[in-house]
């Protein structure tokens, strides 16, 4: 498993998560909060060790990796407003659908710039990024 299957499967989790959370009691909701919040947090981490190499490789793509930033620090805010509602309310459930809708619109668009970032590294430098990120 290399970097970019890593990211992908993190990404993957998010939304399967997404989706049950839309599913669930109000007292599995909580469990399933903090796992999102987890994976989110973990997606970040990857996500940064990867994009500080493919910046080293390749400074042009600043600019798109920036975007991609912005998009999930978007994400970020809707989680914190999310977090401070009661798992029981109609405002959660619609503040879940935000977040999941989101989600996959930035999930989508960055798909994008790991595909075209990801040319620039090495299938060596993308298999010990996914090891370094795993330990």
């Amino acid at each position: 498993m290399d970097i970019i299957d890593l990211i992908k499967q993190e990404q993957q989790k998010i939304m399967n998560l997404l989706v049950e959370i839309c599913q669930a009691d109000i007292q599995r909701r909580y469990t399933l909060f903090n796992e999102i919040s987890q994976a989110v947090d973990l997606l970040a981490e990857v996500k940064q060790r990867f994009y500080s190499l493919v910046q080293q490789q390749c400074p042009n793509i600043i600019e798109q990796i920036t975007i991609t930033e912005d998009e999930y620090e978007r994400l970020k805010s809707l989680m914190t407003e999310l977090e401070l509602l009661s798992p029981a309310t109609k405002e959660f459930e619609q503040k879940v659908y935000e977040v999941q809708k989101l989600a996959s619109l930035y999930i989508h668009e960055e798909e994008k710039v790991i595909e075209k970032s990801s040319k620039h590294l090495t299938n060596t430098q993308r298999q010990q990024l996914a090891q370094d990120t795993q330990k």
